[in-house]
C-alpha cells in the first residue's frame, strides 16, 4: 500500500491541477505536496503528472490512477459516515434558550426519558442560532417570532408577560398597585426577553416609558432569583414563572388587563429532512403535549393579583 498521505497529496492535486492549491486545501506547502507526490510516482514506477511551466497535466497512467483513488477515497468517506451515524441514530441532541431549560425542561425530561427509553439526550443550551449539520444539533425550542428560514417551524405557546415581585417587597410601603407605579421600584431587565420593560410601559399607556437603571441579567433564570430575594420587580412570562409562582416566593402585585402587541413564543424547529426521523417524531410529540399542558394549566390557574397585608 502507498502512504495514505502521498494519496491525499495525489487526489487534490489531480482535482486541481495544482500544486500550490492542494497545498492549500491540505494545510501544507506547495514543496510538501511535489514531494509526496514524488515519493507516489517513485513508489509506482510510473510518471502521474506532465510538469510544465506553469501549467500541471495528469499523465494518462495519472488519470487512470486518480478515479480509482477518489472511488476508494468515497468508500472510506461513507463507511465513516455508516459508522458514526449508526453510533448517533439514538442519542437526540436538543437545543433550548437556557432558562427554559432550567425552569421547565430539565423537570420534565424524567417524563420523555420513561416514555422513549430507547433515546439518549444531549441538551444544548443556546439563543444563537443554529447550524443543524454543523452544530451536531437535531431539533430546538425556539424562542422568538417563527419566522426562520429553510427549517420546520411549529408554533408551540405564546408567552404571556407578568409583572413580579416578592412578597415581602410588596409589604415596604411603597405602591405597586398598577402600571403607574412600576417606576417607582428598581426594575429587574431579562436581556433575553424579546418584551422589554418600555415596550411594557408603552403598551400600559405609562409616559415617559424610557425606564430607568436597575439590574440587568443575561438570562431569566436569574431575573427571577433576583425578584424572589427583594432586587426588584422582573418582567417575565408565566412559563418561567411557574414554579416560583406555586411556591409562593413570586406573587403578580397587579392584574395589568392588557396585552403586549406581537408577543414573542416559543416554536418547534428542525430541519425538514430529519421529520421522518423516529427520535424528531418522538421529540416533536413529546414537547407540543408538555407545552400544551402547561398552557391549559396557565389558562386554569391564572396568577390573580397579591393581597397587600
Amino acid at each position: 500500500m502507498p502512504p495514505l498521505v502521498a494519496l491525499r497529496s495525489f487526489e487534490s492535486a489531480a482535482r486541481h491541477l495544482s500544486f500550490k492549491d492542494a497545498a492549500e486545501e491540505l494545510s501544507v506547502t506547495p514543496s510538501a505536496v511535489s514531494h509526496q507526490i514524488h515519493n507516489l510516482e517513485t513508489f509506482l514506477g510510473v510518471r502521474l503528472f506532465h510538469r510544465m511551466n506553469r501549467a500541471l497535466r495528469l499523465s494518462s497512467a495519472g488519470e487512470a490512477y486518480v478515479l480509482k483513488v477518489r472511488m476508494a477515497f468515497d468508500q472510506i468517506e461513507q463507511a465513516t459516515r455508516d459508522l458514526t451515524s449508526a453510533a448517533e441514530a439514538d442519542v437526540l441532541t436538543l437545543s433550548a434558550p437556557p432558562s427554559l431549560i432550567a425552569t421547565w425542561l430539565v423537570p420534565r425530561l424524567k417524563g420523555f426519558r420513561e416514555r422513549f427509553p430507547s433515546f439518549d439526550v444531549r441538551v444544548k443550551g443556546t439563543m444563537d442560532d443554529i447550524d443543524y449539520a454543523r452544530d451536531n444539533v437535531d431539533a430546538s425550542i425556539r424562542y422568538g417570532f417563527g419566522d426562520w428560514q429553510g427549517v420546520e417551524v411549529e408554533h408551540l405557546s405564546t408567552e404571556r408577560m407578568l409583572v413580579l415581585c416578592s412578597p415581602a417587597l410588596l409589604r415596604g410601603g411603597t405602591p405597586l398597585a398598577g402600571p403607574e407605579d412600576v417606576l417607582r421600584h428598581p426594575l429587574i431587565h431579562s436581556e433575553c426577553r424579546l418584551t422589554s420593560w418600555n415596550d411594557w410601559l408603552r403598551a400600559a399607556g405609562v409616559p415617559g416609558a424610557d425606564t430607568p437603571g436597575g439590574f440587568r441579567f443575561t438570562h431569566s433564570a436569574h431575573s427571577l432569583r433576583a425578584a424572589a430575594d427583594g432586587l426588584g420587580i422582573a418582567l417575565e412570562n408565566d412559563l418561567m414563572a411557574a414554579d416560583y409562582l406555586a411556591d409562593g416566593n413570586l406573587v403578580v402585585p397587579f392584574e395589568a388587563g392588557f396585552t403586549v402587541p406581537r408577543p414573542a413564543g416559543y416554536y418547534f424547529v428542525c430541519p425538514a429532512e430529519k421529520l421522518l426521523q423516529p427520535k424528531i417524531q418522538a421529540v416533536r410529540a413529546w414537547v407540543r403535549a408538555e407545552f400544551r399542558a402547561s398552557d391549559e394549566l396557565a389558562m386554569a390557574r391564572p396568577p390573580k393579583a397579591a393581597a397587600v397585608g
